[in-house]
């Protein structure tokens, strides 16, 4: 009958450290996407990594020389129309706008204001009489200019990740203390179910373990087939932001699956510790 008891005591201990790690897992996960995939600095830190605002600067100087010359104007009226710390300056702030929710405001009044100037002062020194025709040439092209620079400036990628930190965030909400108290409703029943609290804790100890196996071995496979770098994307800076992100972001379940394993020491620790207790007052 004792042989009995102790083999379903097993079973049950063996089931709730079963849910346990699965209830561990997901809590790695959703702090490794709130603190990687989601860390708004963490973001901004990568996309500066990158080089992402010297080559969309470029890009953007390529495209504009490109309208001016089949309009016949000449390169010079560029001169501070699109600089690179405008580029900075409106691409950070449309990131920034964008990840904490707000509506992005692409300003492309200084861009304007200056290509209208240089090209006045280009037609004042070379002695050209404006006409209707030439107005409206002129108009189309500060049109394409400024269509160009806010496509520079808009960044397609950063509103996927606002879009889907939204929803994550609610989910978070909800998730971790419905998480929270089942660990501590599963932790307590197992140490409610054993004779010794050690016994109990042992368990809760083999969940931890195995949960951070779970975590490190799973990273460490991407971070050593390199999965991340799989995903080719155009122009070239795109594609680097996102192989810097996405291996930081593995790299973060790396570290809290480190982390993990030193709760699991710290957990055997404090079984053996209870342990040598109950011997020692027993002998």
């Amino acid at each position: 009958m004792e042989k009995k008891q102790k083999l379903m005591q097993r079973i049950i201990s063996s089931i709730f450290a079963f849910l346990l790690t699965m209830i561990f897992v997901s809590s790695f996960t959703l702090t490794g996407l709130y603190y990687g995939v989601f860390n708004n600095r963490i973001i901004l830190s990568k996309v500066n990594e990158s080089n992402y605002y010297n080559e969309v600067y470029k890009e953007l100087q390529d495209r504009a020389e490109g309208i001016l010359q089949e309009a016949g104007l000449p390169l010079n009226v560029l001169s501070d129309v699109i600089t690179l710390k405008r580029v900075y300056v409106g691409g950070k702030y449309y990131i920034e706008d964008t990840l904490s929710g707000k509506e992005p405001v692409i300003n492309t009044d200084k861009v304007r204001s200056q290509l209208e100037q240089n090209i006045d002062q280009y037609l004042t020194e070379e002695d050209i009489s404006g006409t209707k025709e030439l107005d409206t040439g002129i108009e189309e092209v500060i049109r394409k200019i400024e269509q160009e620079y806010k496509r520079g400036i808009h960044f397609q990628f950063i509103d996927y990740i606002a879009e889907y930190k939204a929803s994550f965030m609610r989910l978070l909400r909800i998730a971790i203390p419905i998480l929270i108290l089942l660990a501590g409703i599963i932790s307590v029943l197992l140490i409610k179910i054993h004779r010794y609290k050690h016994s109990g804790i042992r368990y809760i100890a083999y969940a931890m373990i195995a949960s951070s196996c779970i975590v490190i071995s799973s990273s460490a496979f991407l971070l050593i087939t390199k999965s991340y770098e799989k995903m080719k994307q155009l122009p070239f800076y795109y594609g680097r932001f996102l192989t810097n992100y996405l291996k930081w972001d593995i790299q973060v379940f790396l570290y809290l699956g480190g982390i993990g394993m030193l709760l699991a020491i710290l957990l055997i620790t404090l079984v053996a510790y209870l342990k040598k207790n109950i011997t020692g007052r027993q002998g």
